[in-house]
């Protein structure tokens, strides 16, 4: 790892100024204490100054490009002018191009001796990975809510500030580890007051957000209708959709905690534990979605109506069993009120497996005569279906198909064509009575179709068209 580069991973705990400072001051002081720096050399008081000549600070995210590094290679060969090293800070290196990274690891591969990098970045598993092999990784993490109040402690005793008691952990609980927003929100309570008070605090951190306190009284009453407005009052206000989804989910967190007993202010008294569970969840993924989002209010919206519409669909399948129930109920009386008629249906049954039997024992005489007038009434339907039927002869039928022979594959092929198949099955069920379905037989004897031809006895026109209609021609 090269002692000439590191890579600063930004958590929120400090400014990156504030770090590079510290790290800078390290490595510029002209006198060291117990390898801390002085902070009263000239070296020293300039970098807190941030008026120092030899450091050279570049934002990423504007100079990102293979140019703008180049440019960096070619005045990182001058020396520095009264620091023992000159540095280069690059802030957010991860938003660099991949030429423009590629051309600063030349640089970082064989830095001059009196040059040093520092890459401030959120991301450092977005650098290069040969970037990130020759530097060293510093992690900063956010500050813990002791730390904070420490650390604003130290602000209030230097002050001499008169601040109420709970002050500070109100600050510290609400600023996210991060100790710039805690002495910022710190100085502005207390200019042109005397003492600090805890109200005073309340008022501006919940001013800063939309108080998302609302919202879960509509979520726990499943008020739709009023979710989606609340939300849309948030937009119209202009506040900060993400802060508003971190803070609900801070508050749904803060009452599963309390009535789990850990701790915490009950603001959500109508959830139980497993309520606040599921919102939870469900705020977490939509928070995360809200910076990705189309319409950044929709992943809140679908989240309100997800939640509310459970409920709905536990009444919907509550009414669905209630109305099977009542159905139920319907039938019985149904059938107990149409018990005197099952004789009258039981002989209309009969008569029909009646009619049906008679037409089960046609005779070959009567088939013939059947068939004669199916083949009248289809060509009132279509001419070259009854064409073809005309080069067919009826073999049996069993009461529901109805065998035909053909004698050639694509005559038989023509005749299964599905609109010729359903006209004549609907004429031949009107003429029997019955349901038919058409079975068509390819016959295996040259001699039937002459027989065929003698019964029917076709005429020579017809004989065109069942000609016309098998091989297309006009």
């Amino acid at each position: 790892m090269s002692k000439q580069s590191l890579t600063l991973r930004d958590k929120q705990s400090l400014t990156l100024r504030d770090k590079q400072s510290l790290t800078l001051r390290d490595k510029q002081s002209l006198t060291l204490r117990d390898k801390e720096p002085c902070n009263k050399c000239g070296s020293c008081v300039a970098i807190t100054k941030g008026s120092s000549l030899d450091v050279i600070e570049i934002d990423a995210a504007s100079n990102r490009g293979v140019d703008d590094i180049r440019t960096l290679r070619e005045t990182v060969k001058l020396s520095p002018i009264s620091a023992r090293m000159k540095v280069y800070i690059i802030d957010e290196a991860h938003m660099l191009t991949t030429e423009a990274s590629n051309a600063l690891l030349k640089t970082l591969e064989e830095p001059p001796a009196h040059a040093m990098f520092i890459l401030a970045t959120t991301a450092p598993e977005k650098l290069l990975d040969t970037i990130r092999s020759r530097s060293t990784l510093i992690n900063f993490y956010k500050g813990t809510v002791p730390e904070v109040i420490r650390s604003l402690k130290r602000v209030v005793k230097g002050e001499k500030l008169k601040v109420e008691d709970g002050v500070l952990e109100e600050i510290a609980g609400r600023v996210d580890g991060s100790f710039r927003e805690a002495h910022k929100t710190l100085e502005q309570l207390s200019f042109g007051v005397e003492q600090i008070k805890l109200e005073s605090v309340k008022n501006l951190l919940t001013s800063n957000i939309a108080n998302p306190g609302k919202l879960i009284s509509l979520l726990a009453a499943k008020d739709t209708i009023g979710g989606i407005g609340e939300i849309g009052e948030i937009v119209e206000k202009g506040a900060s959709l993400k802060v508003y989804g971190v803070e609900l989910v801070r508050l749904l967190r803060e009452s599963m905690f309390a009535k789990l007993g850990v701790g915490g202010n009950d603001t959500a008294r109508d959830l139980n534990v497993e309520d606040l569970r599921q919102l939870i969840e469900l705020f977490c993924e939509a928070v995360r979605q809200i910076p990705t989002a189309v319409i950044p209010q929709l992943p809140l919206e679908m989240a309100i109506v997800k939640w509310c519409g459970e409920d709905r669909d536990r009444d919907k399948d509550k009414e669905t069993n209630i109305s099977i129930r009542v159905t139920e109920k319907v039938a019985v009386e149904q059938v107990l009120q149409t018990d005197t008629s099952f004789t009258e249906k039981s002989e209309e049954v009969e008569e029909k497996k009646e009619k049906k039997k008679t037409a089960s024992t046609l005779t070959e005489a009567e088939l013939e005569e059947k068939w004669k007038e199916i083949m009248k009434k289809t060509k009132d339907k279509n001419h070259s279906l009854e064409a073809l039927l005309r080069a067919c002869k009826p073999l049996s039928f069993d009461g529901r198909n109805l065998q035909v022979e053909v004698f050639y594959p694509f005559h038989k092929e023509r005749l299964e064509k599905e609109l010729y198949t359903s006209i004549f099955e609907k004429v031949a069920s009107g003429v029997i009575g019955v349901d038919v379905r058409l079975e068509s037989v390819l016959s295996s004897s040259k001699k039937r179709a002459a027989d065929v031809t003698n019964v029917l006895a076709p005429k020579e026109e017809d004989l065109v068209k069942v000609a016309e209609e098998i091989f297309g021609g006009n």
